[in-house]
């Protein structure tokens, strides 16, 4: 039996994996945005973080949406 640890990540891990596959769609309609994925749909995007993250709180169990920065430019992070 799977830990709901486990379970989460499974969920998110297929979150992510579908957002990969159709990175196209979202990015021409969300770009410099933050989008809320719920079972491989987007469900909402916000430029702001907060607002949306208190939207998605109200409506989603929030360990289960991958929320994610949206670019038509590739984001470097340098550590």
């Amino acid at each position: 039996m799977k830990s709901e640890h486990l379970t989460i990540f499974d969920v998110q891990e297929r979150n992510w994996e579908w957002l990969k596959k159709n990175y196209s769609s979202p990015v021409s309609k969300f770009s410099g945005e933050y989008a809320a994925v719920f079972e491989r749909k987007i469900v909402d995007h916000d430029k702001d973080l907060g607002r949306l993250a208190r939207r998605v709180r109200e409506k989603y169990p929030f360990n289960r949406v991958l929320v994610e920065y949206v670019s038509k430019e590739k984001v470097v992070l340098v550590l």
